[in-house]
């Protein structure tokens, strides 16, 4: 089995490990510094102000309803529409590396989702999509303005979305709407997109998972299903470049999730690569993820099986306690957690009945693969199959690395570490439920 070959004489293999690293953290010294003559904070500073601008509008549009606020709003509103038009100057910011392969190849492709993020965000062609938006606006204007509100009002579960959007359609009109609720949902994609560049510059490939002496085998693993899931990612972003319209076909919930699960994704190889550089913003952003991910697990796992909150949150009392055997307790139970979720929403004798595939089946039984693409059959869009295959293929190597470092990292893992595990096993839950409620139960 790999566990078993990922364990086995791992003290000694440390030790030749540790004598040859020496060698790749001088070599990554010049790789780091070129990141460390370049800094994000210019980026950073343009696109969190340019988000908080859209997200003080968005709170203000869910909760002042009164006439005597119409004037001021729709003030606010043609303002920041008109910003749209210098969006993309923040790329002039981004830091220039001479050899983006050398520091990391995860981080060219990083590159390239941001500026496709930036490409779609001309004036043009959110004009374009808004006008495919506008028939089915109710739940762009759940997922962007109403949901902007999420952590200041406790009323959102209770909103009606469909009167919500309603009222605010008579006084902006559903183009403009629709074409505000586009601008949201790039400009948060792009400061996602950001962060992760962030975390990616931060270490080179050489040391990935230097933190916590990541043992060869684990550390091959993990980072070949990282490169595959940022190449799938940049293939999906390139996929919008094309064909624009392909990002107002996928449900505004899966266009929001997609940024988040690389980011948080990236951002765990940082911890336990280097030292992480932490940012105000950044921080904030991180509680904005987790807050959401409580919420959502909270809401839509009793509605696939009873038993399956419970679960989580067992996991959830298992990581919050001082017990010595934690995180292999935790690991296993997020592991098991997947899988039942995974089996709930692909049963057996459905994905019998939906496909006679051979390459989707193993000694009878449907694969791993076979139920990702099952609960992924009601959407057209290829690169987005391809990139949730990946992104569940890299969670459960991070997983992996957690419930069998328990025996083979003797410095063990930080707390920070340990929170970025669960805020990544958490997003991609989301990300599967998501999938599931946004497109098949509907």
């Amino acid at each position: 089995m790999k566990k078993t070959t990922k364990t086995t004489g791992n003290r000694k293999a440390k030790k030749k490990r540790n004598k040859k690293y020496m060698g790749a953290i001088v070599q990554s010294a010049k790789s780091k510094a070129q990141v460390e003559e370049n800094n994000y904070r210019p980026a950073i500073d343009f696109l969190s102000g340019y988000n908080s601008n859209i997200n003080s509008l968005s709170n203000q549009l869910s909760h002042l309803t009164s006439p005597i606020y119409q004037t001021s709003l729709l003030n606010a509103f043609c303002g920041i529409q008109d910003k749209l038009s210098s969006f993309n100057t923040f790329e002039s910011m981004l830091p220039k590396f001479d050899q983006h392969n050398f520091i990391s190849p995860a981080l060219d492709f990083s590159r390239h989702a941001t500026l496709a993020y930036s490409g779609l965000s001309t004036l043009d062609t959110v004009n374009n999509l808004a006008s495919l938006v506008t028939p089915n606006y109710p739940s762009w204007y759940g997922e962007t303005i109403a949901k902007s509100s999420f952590l200041t009002s406790p009323d959102f579960a209770g909103l009606d979305i469909f009167q919500s959007s309603k009222s605010l359609i008579e006084m902006f009109g559903s183009q403009n709407l629709s074409a505000f609720s586009v601008q949201s949902s790039l400009a948060k994609a792009t400061e996602y997109s950001l962060y992760t560049e962030k975390s990616l510059a931060n270490f080179s490939w050489a040391d990935l998972g230097y933190k916590v002496g990541l043992d060869e085998v684990s550390k091959g693993l993990i980072s070949s299903s990282f490169l595959e899931l940022s190449m799938d990612y940049s293939e999906l972003l390139r996929s919008f470049g094309t064909n624009p319209s392909s990002y107002i076909e996928l449900s505004p919930s899966l266009t929001k999730l997609a940024p988040v699960e690389l980011y948080t994704g990236a951002n765990l190889l940082e911890l336990l690569s280097a030292d992480e550089e932490i940012t105000t913003e950044e921080e904030l952003l991180k509680n904005e993820i987790q807050y959401e991910n409580e919420y959502s697990l909270n809401l839509y796992l009793p509605k696939v099986h009873s038993g399956l909150l419970n679960m989580w949150k067992g996991a959830i009392e298992t990581f919050n306690t001082n017990n010595s055997d934690k995180v292999r307790q935790f690991t296993a139970s997020l592991r098991e957690l997947f899988t039942h979720v995974l089996h709930q929403l692909a049963p057996d004798d459905k994905v019998k009945t939906w496909t006679e595939n051979p390459t989707f089946y193993d000694q009878g039984k449907p694969t791993r693969k076979a139920r990702l693409h099952f609960i992924c059959r009601n959407i057209s869009n290829k690169p987005f199959d391809k990139f949730v295959e990946k992104n569940i293929q890299a969670t459960l190597e991070f997983i992996n690395i957690f419930q069998d470092g328990t025996h083979s990292i003797e410095s063990g893992f930080t707390p920070q570490q340990l929170i970025a595990m669960k805020s990544k096993a958490e997003t991609t839950l989301k990300f599967l439920l998501e999938i599931e409620f946004s497109t098949n139960r509907q």
